[in-house]
């Protein structure tokens, strides 16, 4: 099986890669964001952070997040559950898997796929193996970046 598309993607030895810091400056240049969901005092993108998301109960205005690519399920069900505005980055070389088709898409209102590859900090080599996405919840589409927008209509919205 290869590789790529089988889910080993998320494994703990990616979970330090850290969202490139042009990236964030553009998309926080944006939205503000006042909070991060995963990070470490070390490498936090917001004055508010949480090095144990899991465990956090309050909601944060306008989040952050790239998580841990070993706990991104679990770390996008807690977002969808108590953050009311955010966007979040993950990777979207298979969006057939559980983790999109159960947790994300139902929950997001956007998807932007860059056109280039995300090149992480922390990553070894010239850059990713495969393409990363940004995830809107409750927040406006991004602007100032190429690449291509998918908007998630749920079945509600028809209702």
């Amino acid at each position: 099986m290869n590789k790529v598309t089988n889910g080993e993607g998320n494994n703990p030895s990616r979970d330090s890669w850290q969202t490139p810091q042009w990236l964030f400056d553009k998309l926080n240049e944006q939205y503000g964001f006042e909070f991060d969901c995963c990070a470490s005092q070390n490498n936090a993108k917001c004055e508010k952070y949480s090095n144990n998301f899991e465990s956090v109960n309050n909601v944060h205005p306008v989040a952050w997040m790239n998580p841990p690519f070993s706990k991104a399920a679990e770390m996008f069900t807690h977002f969808f559950t108590i953050i009311r505005q955010g966007v979040a980055i993950y990777r979207c070389d298979n969006m057939e898997t559980d983790i999109w088709q159960d947790i994300i898409f139902p929950n997001v209102d956007w998807i932007f796929i860059p056109k280039r590859r995300i090149k992480y900090e922390g990553q070894p080599g010239k850059g990713g193996r495969f393409p990363s996405a940004l995830i809107g919840l409750n927040m406006p589409m991004p602007e100032g970046l190429d690449g291509t927008l998918l908007v998630v209509y749920h079945e509600n919205d028809y209702n």
